[in-house]
């Protein structure tokens, strides 16, 4: 029997052999839980790869984790709980509770079909929960993120000098996207696709991640690890609960013109009628070959785009430059647009403006997908963000794992995707003031 009040836990594995870290998150997971949990959510960094791989340690969880239970999770770039800050080992969520129906939807081909893989889940998600009495719905999107192009004779570079081989990668996108699923994961187009058919839910999306490199990283969907796939957890509940996004990002009075883009709107061609990168680096101010894979992140970090996507801000990290043309992780529009800018304290700060949007629930678990630039930017600085948070949660569990595509979409605020943000789901009660 499932228990009548909410029951949630966080639980981690620093252990270095993967069998043995899924066998001990699992457990220390479910030992604060006194019935089965509704749902699992697994996350671990990629250094699993390498010490037993993830079938091992999969079939370590699955030694303590209760036959059926559904779980889902995957790979990422580290991750902020209730014990600290950590970029290698595994942590996990679990809830018991009985007012609580629990769906997981999958599609797979995310990279050369989004919209069919978004179908797939959505439809199982529709169909799982229809009969729910519980009014209040929610939705977690677990996408596969992005993988790299190896470019000839670059290898995995993020700036590319030589026109040719820029037009090059620019016709091999495609391509590479359809037939090697490489590229963009495309989950801002999953994430619009789940918000239209099912709009009466509140939805928080991540992706998968290795360690900032891109090359490799995988999902876990019950007793499989995938890659390249869509995964939904479904919920219907009695519990309230509510979504939100916000960045440390500040808007400067620096604005320009997208004027010329590529057909699938992923690469900026033309800002102000010139040649992107050329005119961007004369409105910022730097030199002709400023930007070179040592200078780029460094760099671009703090000088993000506010772009736009459907009459929505999307603050976006320049990720890749070929020759004159800068390429964008979502598909955005063209028109007006403004440089922005961020610092660390910014970044840190912002935390405790996203969880003031919470005041009126009592907590009682939260689960929160950031980008992993804040990561990468904050550094040992994180600690300040994990001791916001263990503020604001006391004793009662939180999870927050670092990808590369993130946002949150509810049916009062519409879908907010931006990269270096921290997107929140929390459950509770109301509190009464």
């Amino acid at each position: 029997m499932k228990n009548e009040k909410i029951e949630a836990s966080v639980g981690m594995s620093r252990e270095w052999d993967a069998r043995q870290a899924g066998r001990e998150v699992a457990q220390n997971t479910l030992k604060k839980l006194d019935h089965d949990p509704n749902f699992f959510l697994l996350f671990s960094t990629i250094h699993y790869e390498k010490h037993g791989g993830f079938d091992e340690f999969l079939e370590g969880v699955w030694e303590i984790l209760p036959k059926g239970t559904p779980l889902i999770g995957g790979t990422v770039a580290g991750f902020v709980n209730n014990f600290g800050c950590f970029t290698r080992g595994a942590s996990a969520l679990a809830v018991s509770y009985s007012k609580m129906d629990v769906v997981v939807g999958f599609g797979k081909n995310t990279k050369r079909n989004p919209k069919k893989a978004a179908k797939k889940s959505y439809q199982t998600i529709k169909k799982g929960l229809s009969d729910s009495e519980y009014g209040n719905k929610f939705l977690l999107n677990l996408v596969a993120g992005p993988g790299k192009m190896k470019i000839p004779g670059k290898g995995y570079t993020l700036v590319v000098n030589s026109g040719f081989v820029s037009k090059f990668v620019m016709q091999a996108f495609g391509i590479s996207q359809y037939l090697l699923q490489k590229g963009f994961g495309r989950e801002d187009e999953i994430f619009e696709e789940m918000a239209s058919k099912l709009p009466d839910f509140k939805m928080i999306l991540g992706t998968s991640m290795d360690d900032y490199r891109g090359l490799c990283h995988y999902q876990f969907y019950n007793k499989e690890v995938i890659t390249n796939s869509l995964l939904s957890l479904g919920i219907s509940t009695d519990v309230n609960l509510d979504v939100f996004t916000n960045h440390g990002m500040n808007q400067t009075d620096i604005k320009f013109d997208i004027t010329k883009m590529s057909r699938n709107k992923h690469i900026i061609h033309e800002i102000n009628h010139k040649p992107a990168v050329p005119e961007i680096s004369r409105i910022l101010n730097w030199p002709e070959g400023f930007l070179t894979d040592k200078t780029m992140l460094k760099t671009i970090l703090y000088y993000p785009i506010s772009l736009k996507r459907n009459n929505r801000e999307v603050p976006a990290v320049i990720p890749f430059i070929l020759k004159d043309s800068i390429m964008i992780p979502c598909v955005i529009d063209k028109g007006n647009v403004s440089i922005l800018t961020v610092s660390g304290g910014d970044l840190a700060n912002s935390i405790n403006d996203n969880l003031s949007h919470f005041r009126n629930i009592n907590p009682d678990f939260g689960l929160f997908s950031t980008c992993v630039t804040i990561f990468e930017t904050l550094g040992k600085n994180l600690n300040g963000v994990r001791e916001d948070l263990s503020n604001y949660f006391g004793e009662k569990p939180f999870l927050m794992f670092a990808c590369a595509g993130e946002g949150t979409y509810s049916p009062e605020n519409d879908i907010t995707y931006a990269n270096m943000s921290y997107n929140t789901a929390i459950f509770g009660n109301n509190k009464f003031i």
